[in-house]
C-alpha cells in the first residue's frame, strides 16, 4: 500500500480544481507508505508549492518495493498542511476490521478527505469495507481509489471493473470527478495456473498477461445510509 507518483499527480489535478479547497482532515484506508519515485519527483515539489506546505524530508530506501523502512504516509500529509489518519486493522489511527467492522460513532461524517490506495482489494467482504468508508467521509468530502482493475494476478482477492464505480456512485449519489485507467507492465503468469490448466488439459496460458489500474474521485454529496449497487 503506497503513495506513488499517480497518486500525487491526481492530488495535484484535484486541488488544481478547487475541490479539496478547506479540507484539512485526510484518512488513509490502510497505514500508507511512500515508495522512493514519490520522493524524489517533480511532483513532490509541485505539490507543496500548491498547498503552500513545506517539502518533507524523506529517506529513499532504494528498493523496487515498499518495504518496512518506507516512510509513513503521515509524514507528505502532514507537510502538506493535513490532520493525518488511518484505519487499518492493526497499526491504524482507527483499529477497525473493514470485513465485520463499523464505524464508531464519534469517527463517522468526520474526515474530508478519504485515500484508498491499494487496499480494498484485499477485503473479502466488499460491501463492509466500501459501507465504512461511506461512513467516514463527512458530506462535501471526497473519496479517492487508487485500484487494480484487471491482469494483477494473486493480488488481493479482487479487480474492479469502472461500472462497479459508476453504479454505487448512481446507488449513493456520489459525483465522479475524476476517473482514469491505466495500462501497466505486463506480468508473469504463476507456475501453478499453468500446472492446474495442464491438468485440466485446456489451453496453455501466456507467459504474461497485461495489467490496468483504476483511479476515481468521488464527492459525498448526501447524509444517507449507503447503499451497496446492484448489476444491471
Amino acid at each position: 500500500m503506497a503513495l506513488n507518483v499517480l497518486f500525487m499527480r491526481d492530488l495535484i489535478w484535484l486541488k488544481c480544481r478547487g475541490f479539496l479547497d478547506g479540507y484539512r482532515r485526510v484518512i488513509e484506508v490502510g497505514a500508507q507508505q511512500i515508495n522512493d519515485k514519490l520522493m524524489l519527483s517533480a511532483e513532490l515539489d509541485e505539490a507543496v508549492r500548491l498547498f503552500g506546505g513545506s517539502k518533507p524530508t524523506l529517506w529513499p530506501v532504494r528498493a523496487k518495493h515498499i518495504t518496512a523502512d518506507s516512510p509513513p504516509g503521515r509524514l507528505l500529509w502532514e507537510s502538506l498542511g493535513f490532520v493525518s489518519w488511518s484505519v487499518d486493522i492493526e497499526g491504524g489511527d482507527l483499529l477497525l476490521d473493514l470485513n465485520v467492522g463499523h464505524v464508531p460513532d464519534q469517527h463517522r461524517g468526520t474526515f474530508d478527505l478519504l485515500i484508498n490506495a491499494g487496499t480494498t482489494e484485499h477485503i473479502a467482504n466488499q460491501g463492509n469495507a466500501f459501507h465504512a468508508l461511506h461512513d467516514l467521509v463527512r458530506v462535501g468530502g471526497l473519496m479517492y481509489h487508487q485500484v487494480p482493475a484487471f491482469g494483477h494476478i494473486d493480488h488481493g482477492f479482487f479487480g474492479y471493473q469502472p461500472k462497479f464505480f459508476h453504479r454505487l456512485a448512481q446507488f449513493n449519489e456520489y459525483e465522479i470527478v475524476f476517473l482514469a485507467m491505466t495500462m501497466h507492465p505486463d506480468v508473469e503468469v504463476p507456475p501453478y495456473l499453468h500446472d492446474r490448466n495442464c491438468e485440466a488439459k485446456v489451453d496453455p496460458l501466456p507467459r504474461t498477461v497485461g495489467q490496468a489500474g483504476l483511479r476515481i474521485a468521488m464527492l459525498k454529496r448526501h447524509a444517507a445510509d449507503f447503499r451497496m449497487p446492484t448489476d444491471q
